[in-house]
């Protein structure tokens, strides 16, 4: 959900959570959602002003004129013909009159979806709705349970979940009459890749601090400190049930070296969520760059009780065997991260460069193709199907 880059491998600083994490796009806590409001962090607006103009929670889900002319034109015969609900997917997304391309590079509203073409499966949320909403289609949001999926860029690591909604009345909502509609859950995801069955409701609120704390992480990758923070700010005003916000706001006191303040925000959400594996590892590092080692090691024991093996150790030491060409225990180490992570599209493209160094020309393929399939971005996703076309001319060469 934000710019991605091919990553510049430290084993040691990754493996032991020397990274700072933001979260993209979904419930901190994957199970439940907290039962009370975070406190109100706090917030040094003078320290970052002036404050520019963020899109308000409308105009995130608001038509243009153009979306208006499609709704017209495009959308509304076939809610006629089909329903409101299957009419609305088949404008949408399956008669082809609008082409829509999946890209994880940036977090958009409704319109800019819209009128680029693209975006991940938080923009294409908003899109659906906004016209669900024309249509006077019930919609409600939804956290899908999938398995965390990381990436990571300079020091900060970042962990993406996934949203989808749904259309139409919600089941528990019809009674016991039969001749209403079924909802209609409109996801993003391959059918693979879904977990219909792992899922919940979340508000409007906490969609549009979604949107919010993704544009800040965006904002924090590309180094724009200052702009990250009117957006994070935003995020936590939307909704402090969200706790992705407070953490993006801790990663950004903590870069201007406001120590203090990253603790505060991070206690606050310890305090409500004590097993908050994104909470607990920026306190590591917290603690560790404000000296007080025993608070570092306490907080690095209850992480390693809830996750042994942190994200990427397994590739990282896949990475130092490459360099070694030790390529069958790099193979045997990139298969252990794709178990926990199969939707990552560097740890595909390092994974066939492994085959390729044992000799397994087919199975090298295969993975470039999955890293072509998994990437974010259709610039990453060219660059993936080059690599595979050249492998595979070089394979008709030699047979």
């Amino acid at each position: 959900m934000s710019k991605r880059r091919l990553p510049s491998f430290r084993p040691s600083s990754f493996a032991r959570w020397g990274a700072a994490v933001l979260v993209l796009g979904l419930l901190q806590a994957c199970a439940t959602a907290p039962q009370q409001s975070l406190p109100p962090p706090p917030l040094i607006d003078e320290a970052f002003g002036p404050a520019p103009a963020l899109p308000g929670r409308e105009a995130l889900m608001a038509l243009t004129p153009e979306m208006a002319e499609f709704l017209h034109k495009t959308v509304e015969p076939r809610a006629r013909t089909y329903g409101s609900k299957e009419g609305l997917i088949r404008a949408l997304y399956q008669d082809g009159k609008l082409q829509i391309q999946y890209d994880g590079e940036k977090t958009r509203t409704a319109a800019e979806t819209f009128a680029e073409g693209r975006g991940n499966c938080l923009s294409l949320v908003l899109m659906t709705a906004a016209f669900a909403r024309e249509l006077h289609v019930p919609i409600y949001f939804r956290s899908v349970m999938v398995d965390p999926q990381w990436t990571r860029g300079s020091d900060l690591m970042f962990r993406a979940g996934h949203v989808n909604l749904g259309l139409g009345t919600r089941l528990q909502e019809r009674g016991t009459s039969s001749t209403m509609d079924s909802p209609m859950i409109v996801d993003f995801l391959p059918e693979e890749q879904r977990r219909a069955d792992r899922a919940m409701e979340v508000s409007e609120s906490t969609i549009v601090a979604m949107f919010y704390n993704n544009r800040a992480a965006e904002r924090l990758y590309d180094g724009d400190v200052r702009g990250a923070y009117w957006w994070a700010r935003a995020a936590v005003l939307a909704d402090s049930r969200f706790s992705g916000g407070f953490n993006t706001l801790s990663v950004l006191y903590r870069r201007m070296g406001r120590l203090d303040l990253a603790d505060q925000v991070l206690t606050q959400v310890l305090a409500l969520e004590p097993d908050n594996e994104v909470a607990l590892a920026n306190m590591v590092v917290v603690a560790r760059e404000a000296g007080r080692h025993q608070d570092q090691a306490r907080y690095e024991a209850r992480l390693a009780s809830l996750q042994p093996v942190p994200p990427f150790q397994f590739f990282d030491e896949g990475v130092e065997a490459m360099k070694r060409a030790d390529f069958r225990t790099a193979d045997a180490l990139f298969a252990k991260e794709l178990a926990r992570s199969a939707n990552n599209h560097e740890l595909h493209f390092w994974a066939a460069l492994a085959k390729l160094g044992i000799g397994q020309q087919e199975r090298a393929a295969r993975h470039l193709s999955l890293a072509a399939e998994t990437s974010p971005t259709p610039g990453q996703q060219r660059l993936y199907e080059a690599k595979l076309n050249k492998l595979m001319a070089t394979k008709q060469l030699t047979n």
